[in-house]
């Protein structure tokens, strides 16, 4: 991540419920490689370039996205509409 030169405001797919570890979008447990500062339960990148958490339902952006399920069905009409 350190890498990294776009804009710091980039949710990197690591949260964690409450009491529970961090884990990866995955579903498998961080492994504690780098701090991550603030008490959300979603990290992202700050503008230091550091891990960083705030709630989940704060506003950022993703570094990897996926079509949602919706988006997923559009498609799939369309096709069967060709």
């Amino acid at each position: 991540m350190l890498r990294y030169k776009g804009k710091p405001d980039h949710w990197i797919g690591l949260r964690k419920d409450m009491g529970q570890p961090w884990k990866w979008a995955n579903g498998t447990e961080f492994n504690n490689l780098f701090p991550i500062g603030g008490g959300g339960d979603c990290v992202f990148l700050n503008d230091q370039g550091e891990a960083s958490s705030l709630q989940c339902t704060s506003e950022r952006h993703w570094i990897c996205t996926k079509p949602d399920a919706f988006t997923k069905a559009q498609e799939a009409a369309a096709k069967e509409d060709s």
